[in-house]
Order: C-alpha cells, then sequence, then structure tokens
C-alpha cells in the first residue's frame, strides 16, 4: 500500500475535536434554549468526533504496528508517550481546578476513594467517578476519558490481532474474513449490551466501556488500509464527495436511525451511516492533502481540546449552570489556548522522544 506522506489527519482529528467539545458546551450549558442553539447541535454532532478519532486510530495504528511488526517494544513505549504524558500534566491541571472550586480538602486526599481515583486516571480507568466530586460540574471531573480507556485497549489488542493478519500465508481475503468477523462479533456484542442491560445500570456502563463495543470502528480502519489500494481510485481526492453523502445520509434516515442521539447505533442503517462516515474520513485525509499543513503548521492541538475541554467546562459550570454565548465563544477560545501550550510544551516534545529512544 502507498500513501502519500502529506494528508489531512491533523485537521481531521481537530475538526473531530471541536466538535466534541462544542456538542459537550452546548449541551452542559444548556445552549440549545438560544434561538437557534438546538438545531446547531444537530447540526455539529452530524460528524460525530469519537468514531472519527477511532476510525484514524485503526487506519494509522494498524498501519504503524505492520511497519514494525517486530519492534513491540517501540510500538508501546511510542503508544504510551502519545498518551501519557500530555494526559498526566491535563490531570494535575483538573486537581488544580477542583482544589480552587473546594472538592479536594486534607482528609479527601487520603481516603480510599480519592486514592482509587488517582490510580484509575494514572492507568486507563479514566471513567471512574467518586461520590465527592458529583457535585462539581456535571458530575465527572473528566468524563470525555472514556474513550481513553477505549483506546488503550486497542492498542493492548492491535498486537493480537496482527499475529493473525501478518503471517505469510494470510491472503488478502483471509485478512477481509477475519476483519469481518471481528467487526460481526463486536456488532453482536454491542447489540447484546443495549438489549440486556437498562443504560443507568452500573453493569451497562462498564460493559459499554469495553474494547468490543467499538472494535468495529477501529475494525473499519484496518479494512480500509488493507483495501487501500482499490479503494483509493474512489477516495483519492473526493473528500467533499463522501462528506455530501454522508451529510444526505443522516438528514435523510435521521428520524429512522435516531443518530443524532446515538451514532452508535448498531442497527442495518447505522452500519451504513458508520462505514460512509469512515470512507468520508480517510478520503477527506487524502483531499487537497497540504491543506492541513497550511492551516496549522505543524501544530496538533485535537489531543489537548479533547482532554481539557472538560474539566474546564465543569469548572465554569460549577459557577454558573447558565452562560451567555459570547462567554461559552470565550471559554472555547481559552480551551484552544490551552490546547497550543500542551502542544508547544508538552506534546511536542514528548513525541521527539520517538525518535531518541532506542528499544
Amino acid at each position: 500500500m502507498t500513501y502519500s506522506r502529506e494528508n489531512n489527519f491533523d485537521l481531521i482529528r481537530l475538526v473531530a475535536a471541536i466538535q466534541v467539545m462544542l456538542f459537550h458546551g452546548f449541551t452542559f450549558f444548556n445552549m440549545t434554549n438560544v434561538s437557534w442553539g438546538k438545531d446547531f447541535q444537530m447540526f455539529v454532532y452530524l460528524l460525530p468526533g469519537v468514531p472519527i478519532f477511532f476510525t484514524i486510530s485503526g487506519f494509522l495504528i494498524y498501519q504503524s504496528l505492520e511497519r514494525n511488526r517486530t519492534r513491540l517494544k517501540k510500538y508501546f513505549v511510542n503508544r504510551g508517550l502519545r498518551i501519557y504524558p500530555a494526559l498526566y500534566v491535563c490531570l494535575a491541571f483538573t486537581i488544580l481546578l477542583l482544589l480552587i472550586s473546594g472538592k479536594i480538602y486534607w482528609p479527601l486526599i487520603f481516603s480510599k476513594s480519592f486514592i482509587g481515583w488517582l490510580g484509575a486516571q494514572l492507568t486507563f480507568f479514566q471513567f471512574l467517578k467518586i461520590p465527592a466530586f458529583e457535585s462539581w460540574g456535571v458530575g465527572h471531573p473528566n468524563g470525555s476519558l472514556w474513550s481513553i480507556s477505549v483506546e488503550v485497549q486497542f492498542y493492548l489488542v492491535l498486537p493480537l490481532m496482527v499475529i493473525f493478519l501478518l503471517k505469510e500465508k494470510t491472503s488478502l481475503r483471509s485478512k477481509n474474513l477475519i476483519l469481518a468477523a471481528i467487526v460481526a462479533i463486536s456488532l453482536a456484542y454491542n447489540i447484546w449490551v443495549k438489549r440486556t442491560f437498562p443504560q443507568d445500570t452500573p453493569e451497562f456502563k462498564l460493559l459499554s466501556l469495553f474494547i468490543l463495543e467499538y472494535l468495529y470502528f477501529f475494525c473499519t480502519g484496518i479494512l480500509i488500509h488493507l483495501n487501500f489500494d482499490f479503494l483509493k481510485k474512489y477516495l483519492v481526492g473526493k473528500g467533499w464527495i463522501w462528506i455530501l453523502i454522508f451529510v444526505l445520509f443522516t438528514a435523510i434516515f435521521h428520524s429512522w436511525l435516531n443518530l443524532f442521539e446515538n451514532v452508535y447505533d448498531a442497527s442495518i442503517l447505522g452500519i451504513i451511516g458508520e462505514i460512509i462516515l469512515s470512507l468520508a474520513t480517510i478520503s477527506a485525509a487524502y483531499s487537497m492533502p497540504s491543506l492541513s499543513k497550511k492551516l496549522l503548521n505543524g501544530n496538533d492541538l485535537s489531543y489537548g481540546i479533547y482532554i481539557y475541554h472538560m474539566p474546564v467546562f465543569n469548572y465554569f459550570y460549577n459557577q454558573q449552570p447558565n452562560i451567555t454565548l459570547q462567554k461559552f465563544i470565550v471559554i472555547c477560545a481559552a480551551i484552544i489556548f490551552i490546547a497550543f501550550l500542551s502542544w508547544r510544551v508538552v506534546e511536542k516534545n514528548v513525541l521527539k522522544l520517538k525518535t531518541k529512544i532506542q528499544l
């Protein structure tokens, strides 16, 4: 498979991160009360950020591991460097906001619940919340980090998948069949969880954070990578066409699919919509591929926006649940600035270690 080194993945991730930030902000601050708020919220949700992140991960991380299949230590170090240093700085920032808000006090620091929460944030159980913080903001200091848990699970599972997919005797057809079987299992698990457990139960919340719930997103990205030689004539340079197809699909079928409320719908229409979204994502990455470089100049703010937006929202929500549109815009601008600092001070410098660490 041949790829252009120039692509728009950084720009697409930025759009996805901003989508998540805007949707959460409009939801939690009740910005839908403004005359055009609900329509804007639905428009923003047309291109859901988290599935885009997962598709890109499947496409790029499999590609990376395929090239370095014998260097698993290097693979895990690189994944860790991308996720954890910036995440730990964000954790310190979140704790500072909790301290300023009076939610962390001496007896709490030495309690089992706080120590357990801190340990969860330092590993990959970021979805854990404790009663002490339920009165801060929307009830979870950084609820968006549930997807980090899923992403890390994918990093751990992918090497096991590669064992079967990269055998010398495994044909492309066999690889496609293996991945199709994994997709089928993932969808079946998704349906089983949603039909078996009410959404407000602990069982549902825990099972819905297991990698099987979302593995079909990652596998779709892998399938596009494996079949890129065939698909590129339909994808390269055709990003706007695929985006338009996805927008039209969701506009026509959203009343049946309920896509705006449940983007992870495992119905036939949901699967079709998610396949179109994945194809649109990869197509956009290789359409006008110099666009990302021109607009971003090498700055990748997507991760910073994603991990910082909820602590900032929670801090301001704790002060005032309903805010003006002008103040919301200022808060979002502040989050983007924090993300810029995170990239320039932490992430960019840490990622340089990828080439320096020899394993």
